[in-house]
């Protein structure tokens, strides 16, 4: 009898080998992200912006009276335009205008100026004009205007999705600078000047 338990006890120990361990815990299954929503998340793109380049001259003139610059093809109309727009009302200081023409429906609610020297945004309206266009105006203190007047290169006009690239000039510049508010004296530089001047009516007592 004890021969045949011994005979068996190997048996009885592979079979309890063979039984996987048990424990109170499971694991989690490694969890898997959802690849529809990777897809989803790698097809948000910003829309692309159609970029032309515009050949053309720079040519001022007066609107309404008020000294403008405009760039557009020879002999065709101007498809850019910065007016200085004086005040009608008296103690009001400039506005600068600035007008682009469009095609379709490409105008966004804003004109973007991007440039060397920085970029910068107006409101714009579209204008009853016979060439359809888009207007707004801005502060000629503004930062806006202190960046345009000292870019160099060339400037790009942006609404909407729409882009047009046009050189930038000394037409143009001068206009946006001629607009802007003389800087003010500093404090310092009123008190440098009258304590000069007590100094000329000193010497000239003596």
């Amino acid at each position: 009898m004890r021969l045949i338990l011994l005979a068996l006890l190997p048996a009885a120990l592979a079979a309890c080998g063979n039984e996987p361990a048990q424990t109170g815990d499971t694991m989690p299954a490694p969890s898997q992200s959802d690849p529809a929503e990777a897809t989803d998340t790698a097809s948000v793109e910003t829309p692309a912006v159609n970029t032309q380049t515009m050949d053309g001259v720079w040519v001022t003139a007066d609107d309404r009276g008020d000294p403008s610059a405009m760039f557009g093809p020879e002999n065709s109309e101007a498809v850019f335009k910065v007016i200085c727009r004086s005040s009608s009302v008296e103690g009001e200081g400039n506005s600068l205008v600035f007008q682009r023409a469009i095609g379709g429906e490409t105008a966004g609610d804003t004109l973007d100026f991007l440039t060397s020297a920085g970029n910068g945004s107006i409101d714009i309206v579209p204008l009853d004009m016979e060439t359809p266009m888009v207007g707004g105006s801005l502060d000629p203190a503004s930062n806006v205007a202190a960046t345009l007047a000292n870019a160099d290169g060339a400037l790009r006009v942006r609404t909407g999705s729409d882009e047009i690239v046009i050189p930038l000039s000394d037409e143009m510049q001068t206009v946006v600078d001629d607009c802007r508010p003389e800087p003010a004296a500093t404090e310092d530089a009123e008190d440098t000047e009258a304590m000069d001047d007590e100094d000329m009516s000193e010497e000239t007592v003596d």
